[in-house]
């Protein structure tokens, strides 16, 4: 298989990736995925519950996903 800039590769989950970095040994390739990944969980203020007393504001944590993320995969 031809590890070049812009070929086709798959990435950690499975969707269809383009290659976008290839090191000189070939061994790590960078690939960017144009679905959405999960990136992380923040807390957010949740506005449709009351306020408590004391200034604090009821929060919920909400996933937050991205597309076009890059992967670095070791072959």
């Amino acid at each position: 298989m031809k590890l070049k800039v812009g070929n086709s590769f798959k990435c950690p989950e499975g969707h269809e990736a383009t290659i976008v970095w290839v090191r000189e040994d070939k061994q790590v390739v960078a690939v960017m995925c144009p679905q959405k990944h999960f990136e992380k969980v923040r807390k957010v203020i949740d506005h449709t519950k009351p306020t408590v007393p004391y200034g604090h504001q009821p929060t919920t944590e909400r996933q937050i996903y991205r597309k076009n993320m890059i992967f670095l995969i070791e072959i």
